[in-house]
């Protein structure tokens, strides 16, 4: 990725960090300066009311004791986002307050999901007129840039809501390149982005049907084989299901395939429809 030139730069995605003037902010003065910026972060630009801070920040304090703490917060945001910077600069964002509530004003950043937003945006605009190499080139940069969850480890309910949607967004970007992948037959580059898809979300079945297909068209049963078993275990253990019908008569096939040695000789490698495998 190329040198990014703002005075602030603010990553997300696999984990929260903020550089300001290429210097990385390491303590947050008050405990809840790092959860007032991000929450303000995500919704920047809106002015957001004091009872709506106070219940998602401090949703178990009495209003007035958010409203103190509310603004310790706010100043040591402030310490942190000017510190930086000379006294006769705009500060890369600031915290503006007003009758009505807070407002983050982004001057000069750089947000990592934001940009990915962007590209996943500008992807879906190109899919939408036909344009699938652009779309495509899009789509691979955002997942470039999706090195993990928005916030991860972050459990309150508006980290999730985000969670959810960039994990969304990430998962839209997979698919149209497992699909781009798998109409030009390019087998490796499918296994790459199902295996990406996978570390997006694990339990997406249809995925470990294509990778099973996959390995079998090549001749890989151990390979099929240990997706097989992975896709039952995280199955099992995380939503505590067993595996669907077309995942089990697609892997017994894919045995059958491998054990008549004469029927395999007479298959094409990969499969000439150009879909994702979803039932056998």
């Amino acid at each position: 990725m190329s040198k990014i030139s703002t005075h602030a730069v603010v990553r997300c995605l696999g984990g929260f960090s903020l550089e300001l003037r290429g210097h990385p902010v390491k303590r947050w003065r008050a405990g809840k300066a790092r959860e007032l910026f991000l929450y303000l972060l995500i919704n920047r630009g809106r002015t957001v009311d004091r009872d709506e801070l106070h219940a998602a920040l401090w949703p178990d304090r009495n209003r007035s004791a958010g409203s103190s703490s509310v603004k310790v917060a706010k100043h040591a945001v402030h310490q942190i986002l000017s510190g930086e910077q000379a006294a006769e600069e705009q500060p890369a964002a600031e915290i503006v307050f007003n009758e009505y509530g807070y407002t983050l004003k982004v001057h000069d950043a750089w947000l990592d999901f934001e940009e990915f937003e962007r590209l996943c945006n500008e992807g879906h605009r190109a899919a939408a007129r036909s344009d699938r190499i652009t779309a495509a080139a899009y789509y691979r940069r955002a997942l470039e840039l999706h090195v993990g969850d928005f916030l991860p480890g972050e459990s309150a309910d508006w980290a999730r809501e985000q969670q959810d949607w960039v994990r969304s967004l990430a998962l839209g970007a997979a698919d149209f390149l497992l699909q781009e992948a798998l109409d030009r037959g390019e087998l490796p580059e499918v296994i790459d982005v199902c295996r990406r898809t996978l570390d997006i979300d694990p339990y997406q079945e249809d995925v470990y049907r294509t990778l099973i297909q996959v390995h079998g068209d090549l001749g890989q049963l151990g390979q099929a084989r240990s997706w097989y078993r992975l896709c039952s275990a995280r199955m099992s253990n995380g939503l505590d299901i067993d595996v669907s019908p077309d995942t089990q008569r697609l892997f017994e096939r894919v045995l059958r395939v491998h054990d008549a040695p004469a029927q395999a000789a007479v298959q094409p490698p990969g499969r000439s429809s150009g879909q994702r495998v979803t039932t056998p």
